[in-house]
């Protein structure tokens, strides 16, 4: 096991010297843009609470899926601003995108 740890240690410092000294893509660029980003990304959009903003006339009341919607405007503003929404499963930021109702 220990052989295992080391030789993954050795593995990981040998990928971060190619990718600084010959272009390659180092091992945290990778875990940042493969993991920590989209983790990111998923779970900064959420925030709690029922509110109003100024700028919209709809409000975070709890629905969180595309058949609860009526436009497409509605779900934008619900996975922009609203916490547990499940309408953009590949988190594109088009939400809703197989509902034939909200699209033309």
């Amino acid at each position: 096991m220990r052989k295992l740890l080391l030789l993954i240690i050795i593995g990981l410092f040998g990928w971060e010297y190619y990718a600084k000294n010959y272009g390659g893509i180092s091992p945290i660029d990778t875990l940042q843009s493969e993991v920590i980003d989209p983790i990111r990304t998923k779970y900064t959009r959420k925030r709690n609470g029922p509110y109003l903003t100024d700028e919209s006339k709809f409000v975070c009341d709890g629905r969180q899926y595309c058949s609860e919607m009526t436009s497409l405007e509605e779900a934008l503003f619900f996975i922009k601003n609203c916490p547990n929404t499940d309408m953009d499963g590949d988190y594109d930021g088009d939400p809703c995108e197989n509902d034939t109702r909200l699209r033309p």
